[in-house]
């Protein structure tokens, strides 16, 4: 996995449940929430940052970060 991409959980004002975020180096790419229930995770993507016209990532990249972040937000709901 590219080690420029992390995850970091939150407790945002605009859900009422944790969510974690998706960052790649110092940018926020996409908000995983479970406001509708751990089965129906939804994710908010983001526009990249001004100078950039789109996120390019390695495609394997992504989605192992993106899993990895569905299945630490399932965990902590098993606390």
């Amino acid at each position: 996995m590219d080690n420029d991409f992390k995850i970091r959980f939150c407790s945002d004002l605009d859900y009422e449940e944790m969510v974690v975020d998706v960052c790649w180096k110092s940018n926020t790419i996409a908000t995983i929430n479970q406001e509708k229930g751990i089965r129906n995770i939804e994710i908010k993507i983001f526009s990249p940052p001004e100078g950039l016209s789109s996120w390019n990532f390695p495609l394997n990249d992504l989605l192992e970060i993106l899993m990895f972040a569905k299945k630490n937000l399932e965990l902590s709901q098993q606390d």
